[in-house]
């Protein structure tokens, strides 16, 4: 099955200024073979963080929720923090 990504316009250019992040570089990462997902760490219930690599090499955490699958509502995305990265070469 595949999977969609919707995005809140105003977050999206939020996290644009804010970030850096583009919205081709966070598809890439969320379909990176060696993402891993956590649950999010801010104790959101419907919310996931995944961590991937897009293929510039950059590490993104992306927050995400599923509530209108097979859509990925994306929340927000950022450069992964030293502890995440160093998992995702951990698992990869």
């Amino acid at each position: 099955m595949d999977i969609g990504f919707v995005w809140d316009e105003d977050k999206y250019l939020q996290v644009q200024t804010e970030h850096d992040v583009q919205f081709y570089e966070v598809v890439a990462a969320c379909y990176d073979p060696n993402r891993y997902e956590i649950p999010d760490p801010q104790g959101h219930n419907d919310r996931w963080m995944l961590i991937g690599k897009t293929p510039n090499g950059r590490i993104l955490s992306v927050i995400y929720s599923e509530e209108d699958a097979p859509l990925q509502r994306l929340i927000t995305a950022f450069d992964a923090g030293q502890r995440y990265s160093d998992e995702y070469y951990k698992r990869s």
